[in-house]
């Protein structure tokens, strides 16, 4: 080989090692560059690593958190729905206690109902017979009266009326006095007002009788013992003529008082002051009794109700009491005897009473002093 060759062959390996070698530091740059691309990249992760992990325990946080809640959230729900179910137990217990309570009170309301039906047909039923019975048994009650030696009043009916009497009036009983006829009328009325029923009376009667001279002044309408607390006025006048409204028990009396007055040898004779006292006097008396009659009727209903009452309480008791009373009968025919003995005397009368307004009296002041209270408070 030559030397030109060898220097050919030196120079292409100088130029090969000096390319080789400018490659090698071409080949380093790249790489450094390339690591440091890289570790920009990991760096620029590893601070994307940092942020998801704190946003990791972050949301860690913020899920135990929640946790705690949903596990609050959830006892209070099992609480609300244990109390849900205990008021709809309750709300369904109450509802079944309600409608039992209202199917109580439906047929309590429906027996009240029939009691208070029975007892105003009960009532209706003997108001009708007591109607039905007055008229026959004061008719009754006057014929007899009439017919007893110490009265003796020539009456009539009226299917037995005078022959020199008006036939178109027909009165249920008329007495004979001083030239006269007394009228007795024994009303009978299924009206629910007595007191409207006998104010229509009265103006139909005097209607009536005011063209009739023989008719006296004085009427006397008589309803039953019973209805006579339903009135306010007993006493009407109208037309110049007094319409006295009595009880069967005010006729005795009324018929003694007027053969009283029969008895004057010149009756017809007598000065207007003595009529009027005569006329006074009976107006008081009437008035008394009727008066007696109804405070006794009021008294008397007042007393039924409390025993009805009584009675009411207990059943074994209401029995105990029936035993109780049953050694009692034997007192009452006493108490009967008694009484016939009293009402058969004037003397025996003012007797019980002087005892009763006695220095020492069993009826005491203040009781006294309540029943004179009650009536005068009815007779205003």
């Amino acid at each position: 080989m030559s030397s030109i060759e060898i220097l050919l062959l030196i120079g292409l390996v100088v130029l090969i090692v000096l390319t080789w070698r400018n490659q090698s530091v071409r080949s380093g740059d790249q790489a450094q560059f390339k690591e440091r691309e890289l570790q920009s990249q990991v760096d620029k992760l590893s601070g994307q690593g940092k942020e998801m992990y704190d946003r990791y325990k972050s949301l860690e946080s913020e899920y135990k958190v929640t946790i705690k809640e949903r596990d609050a959230l959830a006892k209070i729900l099992a609480q609300h729905e244990a109390k849900k179910e205990q008021y709809e137990k309750q709300c369904d217990r109450q509802l079944h206690d309600l409608t039992n309570a209202k199917q109580k009170f439906e047929q309590e309301q429906q027996r009240v109902t029939r009691e208070d039906e029975a007892k105003r047909i009960q009532a209706e039923t003997e108001r009708d017979r007591i109607w039905a019975e007055h008229e026959q048994n004061v008719i009754a009650q006057l014929i007899s009266l009439c017919k007893s030696p110490h009265l003796s009043f020539a009456h009539y009916t009226n299917t037995n009326l005078p022959d020199d009497f008006d036939g178109s009036l027909k009165p249920d009983f008329m007495i004979e006095f001083l030239d006269q006829y007394i009228i007795f009328d024994a009303k009978k009325s299924k009206q629910e007002s007595l007191q409207t029923y006998i104010n229509n009376s009265i103006k139909t009667t005097i209607q009536k009788v005011k063209r009739n001279k023989k008719i006296a002044s004085m009427i006397y309408l008589v309803v039953p013992t019973e209805a006579i607390a339903e009135l306010k006025t007993f006493i009407h006048s109208l037309d110049g003529y007094t319409i006295y409204v009595v009880s069967p028990e005010s006729l005795p009396p009324i018929l003694a008082s007027l053969k009283k007055i029969t008895t004057y040898e010149f009756a017809d004779q007598m000065d207007p002051q003595q009529r009027e006292n005569i006329v006074q006097y009976i107006a008081e008396m009437d008035f008394h009794i009727n008066l007696q009659n109804a405070t006794n009727i009021i008294l008397t209903k007042r007393g039924t109700e409390l025993l009805e009452k009584a009675q009411s309480i207990d059943p074994d008791i209401a029995n105990e009491v029936a035993l109780k009373k049953q050694p009692l009968n034997a007192k009452a025919s006493l108490a009967a005897a008694d009484l016939k003995k009293i009402v058969a005397s004037l003397t025996e009368q003012n007797q019980e009473i002087q005892q009763l307004v006695s220095p020492k009296p069993t009826v005491k002041k203040k009781n006294l002093k309540v029943a004179q209270e009650v009536i005068l408070e009815s007779m205003l």
